[in-house]
């Protein structure tokens, strides 16, 4: 995990940028997941759990007046990149009702049953353990809370600029920096359905979704080679990585604008902490 929060750290401007507004509109659809549990209580404490910079705590206290919304993350350049569009986009009163956190998901410092409905966008699989990380929420939460998460699941749809690239990359005899921390998603939608469950909530509902998102030639090449593909590029000498850019851009160019639309499948599963 230590590597996973320092390139996150290190990269929190980018992911801002480049890859944040992608997984944007399926991570908010938990806020109307959770609404109704929401509207049942007042003055109502969410918790956004591996909450990068933040969007769906910034969405919570900008779409509900009395919400209460905290975001822990372990990344200190993610909270920073949050607090700063905070700022940027939030009246004081919602800034005022808006926590930041430091911490892991499967370490909370928060109380016991301190919290009314958590939320979780893209998180989970990072968790060296994620059912440690659900039996966290599960303590925070209120007898009677909710929880919500959007994760990925292992299935993955053909992306032809992706696979136009790795040919690339492949073709030049680069070789990427090794990776310490791999996510793992999960097997299928009723696999993550049956963790939740194993941590101790009921009424457990999953759903499949899809993460959807137009790019453009020039919008793609300037995620790949500013933010996805970065430990890569910051490995190679300017030689390499001007051919990395010039190539990447002469094959993709032979591709439809069809083609850049990136889809791909991940589970909703809403869950809750047993009244008694």
């Amino acid at each position: 995990m230590s590597e996973l929060i320092t390139r996150y750290d290190r990269f929190a401007e980018t992911y801002q940028r480049w890859w944040a507004p992608v997984i944007e509109p399926a991570g908010l659809r938990l806020l109307d997941l959770v609404s109704e549990s929401v509207g049942r209580r007042s003055n109502t404490v969410i918790v956004d759990l591996g909450a990068g910079t933040g969007t769906l705590a910034r969405a919570a206290v900008g779409r509900w007046t009395t919400v209460r919304a905290i975001a822990v993350d372990p990344a200190e350049g993610m909270l920073d990149a949050g607090r700063a569009e905070a700022m940027r986009t939030l009246g004081a009163s919602a800034n005022r009702r808006l926590r930041w956190v430091r911490a892991t998901a499967d370490r909370l410092p928060l109380p016991d049953r301190s919290s009314d409905v958590v939320v979780s966008s893209f998180a989970i699989q990072h968790l060296p353990s994620r059912i440690a990380g659900l039996r966290e929420a599960h303590r925070i939460l209120q007898p009677g809370g909710t929880i919500a998460i959007v994760t990925w699941i292992e299935e993955e749809w053909p992306f032809e600029p992706g696979r136009l690239f790795d040919e690339l990359v492949e073709k030049m005899g680069l070789a990427r920096p090794p990776v310490a921390h791999v996510a793992r998603p999960f097997r299928s939608i009723g696999a993550a359905a049956a963790l939740v469950r194993r941590a101790g909530f009921t009424r457990v509902n999953a759903t499949a979704g899809v993460v959807e998102h137009a790019w453009t030639l020039d919008s793609y090449l300037d995620y790949k080679l500013n933010h996805g593909e970065r430990p890569l590029l910051e490995s190679l000498d300017p030689r390499d990585r001007a051919r990395v850019a010039k190539g990447s851009r002469q094959r993709l160019a032979r591709l439809a604008p069809a083609a850049f639309l990136y889809r791909d499948p991940v589970a909703y599963v809403i869950g809750n902490r047993p009244s008694q």
